[in-house]
């Protein structure tokens, strides 16, 4: 557990308060806790240097040569041998040709990886938003649950000492006084057992969003998106599949023109003296250089770039299965959640007032203390899943968000 919230759990514990019940004016909603968490994302930041990165290369794309020149000189001589006065300089320049329409496919590429790392930093922000949407409502049930066992708590060692009271008074046996006690010490450990998960699912909050967890008070739920049909086209993580098949088929193409290595042309000036006594003379020299291909190892490279073409279509087109079966299986579980919220709430309510009427019971001297204990296990049960249900649908209702492809909103 780290320094700091240990220090808030143990504060906690001595005062008797949950970790947020002073952080009220700390609040912010999972909409803020999204847009702290992209200003501070590695993969955002290094994308957008991926990006000036593949814009360089789109820019290189135009180039006119398909390669960078080169500079070439050679100088003869025949001084070490009979030393005649022969004496060459050459100097000149080379560069690489295109082949034929592989400077436009080329450019096409490049656009196309260009366009995919901008539609990626669309992807790496839903992918974090859903991130930040898992350890958000992980961390709130959490709190919740440290919330409903100091309830149990405070509960049990009220009793326990109602209990004491009767005991001493010779109205209640010393075995009711073993069972509160009993009662009380489960409730410490259950109150203990959910700090210790609080701590562990805060110390994956702070991981996530840089964030402590101390700026949680209020869970702030998302709305429920006004479409819940999924559009495939818009979405995403689709767009950058879809990217990513343009990429390999521009891939493909152009492996398939490059039968061969880029031919060259030079350009070279010659100064030439044949002996001490003859002239000096120039020349221009015109030169090419035509390499000669292989099929085998050409088909070899064509065939894996074609396979990689046919993997990036068939993840396309399972991606448009799953978005639509993520997108329907999340607006089923909304529904159904949003039906366990109000049936539990409504049995929290019923077992609040049982509870109730028992307890009136058993100050009058009318009901026993297990039966009281029973009702009590009862009561806490049913108010404990009143309370998740309504933080669980809230993470059903952002899940489907998710699945649609929207990034966090506050509800108003």
């Amino acid at each position: 557990m780290n320094s700091p919230l240990r220090v808030v759990l143990w504060a906690c514990i001595s005062l008797g308060a949950t970790p947020w019940a002073h952080a009220q004016e700390t609040s912010v909603s999972i909409a803020h806790i999204y847009q702290s968490t992209l200003e501070n994302s590695p993969a955002l930041r290094a994308q957008g240097q991926r990006i000036e990165a593949l814009e360089a290369g789109r820019s290189y794309a135009n180039r006119l040569s398909a390669g960078p020149l080169s500079l070439e000189g050679s100088y003869r001589s025949d001084r070490s041998f009979d030393n005649q006065g022969l004496r060459e300089t050459e100097l000149g320049i080379s560069a690489p040709l295109w082949l034929w329409n592989e400077r436009g496919q080329n450019q096409n590429l490049r656009q196309a990886e260009l366009d995919t790392g901008r539609l990626r930093v669309g992807a790496l922000k839903l992918e974090l938003a859903g991130q930040v949407r898992q350890v958000y409502w992980n961390t709130l049930a959490a709190h919740l649950d440290v919330e409903i066992a100091q309830a149990r708590l405070v509960g049990s060692k009220k009793l326990m000492d109602d209990v004491q009271q009767r005991v001493d008074a010779g109205d209640l046996a010393k075995a009711d006084l073993l069972q509160a006690t009993a009662l009380k010490a489960q409730a410490q450990a259950e109150f203990a057992r959910a700090l210790s998960a609080l701590s562990t699912v805060g110390a994956e909050f702070t991981e996530v969003t840089g964030l402590p967890v101390t700026v949680l008070a209020n869970p702030g739920r998302e709305p429920l998106p006004p479409a819940t049909r999924v559009d495939i086209p818009a979405h995403p993580a689709y767009q950058t599949l879809q990217s990513e098949v343009v990429i390999q088929q521009n891939r493909a193409d152009l492996i398939a023109l490059q039968k061969r290595n880029n031919p060259e042309v030079g350009l070279a000036v010659v100064k030439d003296r044949a002996a001490f006594a003859a002239p000096n003379e120039k020349s221009l020299v015109v030169s090419t250089r035509i390499p000669l291909g292989s099929s085998a190892e050409h088909e070899s490279r064509l065939l894996a770039a074609r396979a990689d073409e046919t993997e990036a279509q068939q993840r396309l087109k399972r991606a448009e299965t799953t978005l639509k079966a993520q997108a329907s299986a999340a607006l089923t579980s909304v529904q159904w959640f949003e039906k366990l919220r109000t049936n539990a709430q409504e049995q929290a309510q019923l077992a609040r007032q049982v509870y109730s009427l028992y307890q009136q019971s058993f100050t009058l001297g009318e009901t026993d203390l297990p039966t009281l204990l029973r009702f009590e296990q009862q009561a806490f049960e049913a108010e404990r899943l009143a309370k998740k249900s309504t933080v669980e649908y809230s993470s059903k209702v952002s899940a489907l968000r998710q699945a649609l492809g929207l990034l966090p909103e506050q509800a108003p």
